[in-house]
């Protein structure tokens, strides 16, 4: 009898385990702020450039007339939504994180939503804990680079589709980080 209630005391404890597991899960974010780590940039924010819809990684997005600092609403991997939106300081909508093959695979906004589907997969971003990652038809992918722009201090967000770093080039890892 004692081994039967030492049982049933076990298997309570183990579904309250998973339970408070499945709790701790990370989901998606809003208002988040979205923050590149590299070698030259450690914790420095993603901002937006007003001037061509690119996104740039500098240590204060204040500190440039061209760049203002967005918040974003990020999906999690799990979700069937894989879109990263983009919203300015005011609560105006900016669009959605876009990889621009045309501009040199610059990361940047795109003003309406998309959604890619490639082979019946659902293609772009969401948050993998709390690292950014791109589903590449069942892929992720983390291939972020900051490239080096004319000025000192603000660096393009780029993405690669190999590992090679041009001078004054180099990896990030981009995380998010819930404002709200």
């Amino acid at each position: 009898m004692q081994i039967i209630a030492l049982l049933l005391t076990f298997l309570r404890l183990g579904h309250a385990s998973a339970s408070l597991h499945q709790q701790a899960k990370r989901g998606a974010e809003t208002n988040a702020t979205i923050y590149a780590y590299g070698a030259n940039a450690s914790s420095w924010p993603i901002a937006y450039g007003v001037n061509d819809g690119l996104l740039y990684i500098t240590e204060d997005p204040t500190a440039n007339d061209g760049i203002v600092p967005i918040e974003w609403d990020l999906a999690s991997i799990t979700g069937e939504c894989w879109i990263a939106n983009a919203t300015f300081v005011n609560g105006t909508k900016a669009g959605s994180m876009y990889i621009k093959p045309e501009q040199n695979y610059a990361v940047g906004i795109l003003p309406q939503t998309r959604v890619a589907y490639l082979n019946g997969t659902v293609s772009g971003f969401a948050l993998f804990a709390t690292q950014l990652v791109y589903n590449n038809n069942t892929l992720l992918e983390a291939q972020f680079w900051a490239k080096s722009t004319n000025t000192t201090g603000i660096y393009g967000l780029m993405w690669t589709l190999d590992d090679s770093s041009p001078n004054g080039d180099f990896p990030v890892v981009v995380k998010a980080s819930e404002d709200s």
